[in-house]
């Protein structure tokens, strides 16, 4: 470009010297005629009026010169913006057609006539190329505006709108979803609209595998909830059954004693104390039983609850009980944590008993109560220096029925640690423990949405 203005200019140059010598000649010429002198006279030597009138000619020719060679500048000026501009907007238009191509969606844009402006490849790939044809002779082969046509919708009130069609479109998806937008110019005026259609075939078929597996979960959670309440049922009636035999054995339990009293006969009387041992024992199963169904069946009402309030009550009692023991109980005030209370209450008696329980053949028994930044979370707690247990054997903690194989020799039905996850997992959290042999145990409870604080 730069090679090319300069040579324009040279041109320019070049014909305008010739053209002032041209001029020069044929007014020589012309005076040469009309006038006095030859022509060689008139070309060498001219008069001074000639030399005034052939110099103003000449500074016209030259301004008329200099004037076409700025306004060929401004001319290839105007050329490469126009150039420049064209380049560019190629480059926006090849970059909107590949951002539009890029989409997925098939797009098209419709004039206020419904005449196809524009399809991009996802568009073209769907229905074929229309552009210039009436959307509705090309795609629903209609003499005119289809019936509840969204496009002409957004006409009237400017607004987007969206539908979702089945088998709306020849040899496309099973389900489409349509959204129409209208285009307006710098003044707000709508001149155009948008159609974009998605495929959502895949969501559809999702959606009627989603509705159908809830369907299938209310049936199931149906004849759960029927079972439960046949397994309640069944429960409550067994155990009265029981409890009523277990009342008989105890009714004869006591008569046996009675008339074992004084007798001295050891054999007898250990037998006596075995059945009402085992009584109890029974009693005790089948109470802790019937708690740990009940957890999962109660209703929950969330409230602060000052945990250490409840600790101190629950340890208090068990002194009470037991006033030949000495027995440190360490409680970290005001921690309050939202819960149901009864159901935490349940459980941090069976943590503290079982502390209370396994403590029982330390020289200083110790039991503490608080709350820690355990595995990244903060939790409370209940520690103990009882006779503790191997890491390895900690699947056995929570499972019902199950005891640790230090803990014979020591009363219990292996239903406590059970009852305390059930109710943790009922309130969304989760619960873990640590303990060494003959160095003691803690087990924590963490509780979601919870910040515990102590307030003193």
């Amino acid at each position: 470009m730069p090679l090319a203005r300069t040579l324009m200019k040279s041109k320019i140059v070049s014909v305008g010297i010739m053209l002032i010598l041209l001029a020069w000649f044929v007014d020589s010429a012309v005076d040469a005629y009309f006038e006095s002198g030859t022509f060689l006279e008139q070309v060498l030597h001219p008069d001074r009026h000639e030399i005034t009138l052939r110099g103003f000619f000449i500074t016209f020719q030259l301004i008329l010169l200099l004037y076409i060679a700025r306004y060929m500048d401004r001319l290839d000026s105007q050329q490469r913006q126009l150039s420049e501009a064209l380049q560019l907007a190629e480059y926006e238009k090849q970059r909107s057609q590949a951002f539009m191509d890029a989409v997925g969606d098939a797009i098209s844009i419709q004039d206020t006539d419904y005449r196809i402006l524009y399809q991009n490849r996802a568009h073209q790939q769907l229905v074929g190329d229309h552009i210039g044809e009436y959307c509705y002779a090309a795609y629903q082969h209609q003499p005119s505006v289809c019936e509840g046509c969204h496009l002409k919708q957004s006409f009237q009130d400017g607004l987007s709108h969206r539908r979702e069609v089945q088998n709306a479109v020849r040899q496309g998806p099973l389900w489409i979803e349509v959204v129409s937008t209208p285009l307006r110019d710098p003044s707000g005026a709508i001149v155009a609209g948008i159609e974009a259609i998605r495929d959502i075939s895949e969501r559809k078929r999702v959606e009627t595998e989603i509705s159908e597996l809830n369907k299938e979960l209310e049936q199931r959670a149906d004849k759960l909830t029927h079972a439960n309440r046949e397994l309640e049922a069944f429960s409550y009636s067994l155990s009265h059954d029981l409890r009523s035999f277990i009342t008989q054995i105890s009714t004869a339990h006591q008569v046996l004693e009675d008339a074992c009293h004084g007798q001295g006969q050891p054999d007898a009387c250990f037998a006596v104390q075995v059945i009402g041992d085992s009584c109890q024992a029974m009693e005790e199963l089948i109470e802790a039983m019937l708690t740990l169904s009940q957890v999962s069946r109660r209703g929950m009402q969330l409230e602060p609850v000052d945990v250490s309030e409840m600790a101190q009550e629950i340890g208090l009692n068990l002194l009470q009980q037991d006033m030949d023991r000495k027995v440190e109980f360490a409680v970290t005030p005001h921690v309050t944590v939202p819960a149901d209370r009864y159901l935490l209450k349940l459980a941090l008696r069976n943590l503290l008993e079982n502390a209370w329980k396994y403590t029982r053949d330390v020289a200083t028994p110790r039991i503490e109560f608080g709350f820690v930044e355990a595995q990244g979370k903060k939790a409370i707690f209940v520690r103990d220096n009882g006779i503790g247990f191997a890491m390895e054997d900690k699947s056995l903690l929570f499972a019902p029925f199950k005891r640790l194989p230090n803990s014979r020799g020591f009363s219990g039905n292996g239903i406590g640690l059970a009852t305390v996850e059930r109710v943790v997992l009922r309130h969304g959290g989760t619960v873990w423990a640590e303990g060494e042999l003959g160095k003691g145990a803690a087990i924590y409870i963490w509780l979601p949405d919870v910040s515990v604080q102590s307030q003193g």
